[in-house]
């Protein structure tokens, strides 16, 4: 139950982070990294861009493996994410946010232990976004998900909501509430809260995942962070996996692969349409869990490194 609820919490300020950002923002939820956006108080941009694309690629240096407390080999991770934006408008106050999201992942298999050589996920999310005025906005957002590409049938697609409130207190702070309906949890209603904060001209503080993130700007197109990261991606394991290993309860099982990340990196944005950054730090949590099996294969903490790229347009 534990880990779940971590689990859970990790998904439901991830929506908090998409509900604040822009209509345009590419919403990186429960799998993804979320581009941190330029704080109001900072700069207004003259108009939104019509789309937004992201695209992160990391890698995550190998660690021994533990099954059933038991010690393995060494296994590492390379994972490549992927996200498209926009909006569609229907008025002054009302929008349709949409969202296209895909990410793979890439493992260190071992013998007799269940770890998938590749899991790849495909997510599309819509919803509506209501915005009365400039100090609040409403959103509520439905997202189907793909768990994996091959033997696909039934059991292989989910689906979770989510209900928010974005609370603009000032040019500097912002606000947000809501609630988040995960089915494939077992923790399913959860509700949440999260804050961006702009300190003064140099700092920001974003308690927002999965990216909280304290962000030091000391010009117009540097900037400096140092924070946390929660990588996760929830899928289904191939119809071989537990025949190939001896454990046949892993064929087409649900689980959840979760990269718990602190590290620091730099940034570089090119006028206002493309911004790269780089990152590392460490692997301090890295786990799969096929919580519905009661079993984990948990990694060694290890040194990641990471590059995006985000453009507008």
């Amino acid at each position: 139950m534990k880990r779940d609820f971590t689990i859970i919490v990790a998904v439901a300020a991830a929506w908090i982070a998409y509900a604040m950002a822009p209509p345009v923002v590419t919403a990186e939820t429960t799998e993804f990294g979320m581009t941190i956006q330029q704080n109001g108080a900072r700069e207004q941009a003259p108009r939104p861009p019509l789309f937004n694309s992201t695209l992160e690629t990391s890698y995550t240096t190998p660690g021994k493996a533990k099954f059933q407390g038991v010690s393995y080999g060494e296994s590492g991770a390379y994972n490549l994410r992927a996200g498209l934006g926009s909006a569609l408008p229907l008025g002054r106050e009302w929008s349709v946010p949409l969202e296209l999201r895909f990410q793979t992942l890439y493992l260190g298999t071992l013998p007799g232990v269940p770890i998938p050589g590749q899991i790849a996920t495909l997510h599309f999310g819509t919803g509506l976004r209501y915005r009365p005025n400039d100090r609040w906005s409403f959103v509520t957002l439905v997202t189907p998900a793909l768990y994996k590409f091959s033997d696909v049938g039934g059991n292989d697609i989910g689906i979770s909501g989510a209900a928010t409130a974005i609370w603009n207190y000032s040019r500097s702070v912002k606000y947000a509430f809501g609630i988040i309906v995960a089915p494939d949890s077992d923790i399913r209603v959860l509700p949440v809260a999260g804050v961006d904060w702009a300190i003064n001209d140099l700092f920001d503080l974003r308690l927002m995942f999965p990216k909280p993130r304290l962000i030091y700007t000391p010009g117009g197109h540097w900037r400096v962070h140092a924070g946390a990261d929660f990588n996760m991606a929830t899928f289904r394991t191939g119809n071989t996996l537990g025949t190939s290993i001896g454990l046949p309860q892993y064929n087409d099982a649900l689980a959840t692969y979760r990269d718990i990340r602190t590290g620091a990196g730099i940034g570089y944005r090119f006028r206002k349409a493309l911004t790269v950054e780089a990152e590392g730090g460490y692997s301090v949590n890295r786990q799969l869990d096929y919580r519905r099996l009661g079993q984990r294969v948990e990694f060694d903490p290890a040194p990641y490194a990471s590059f995006s790229l985000r453009l507008l347009f």
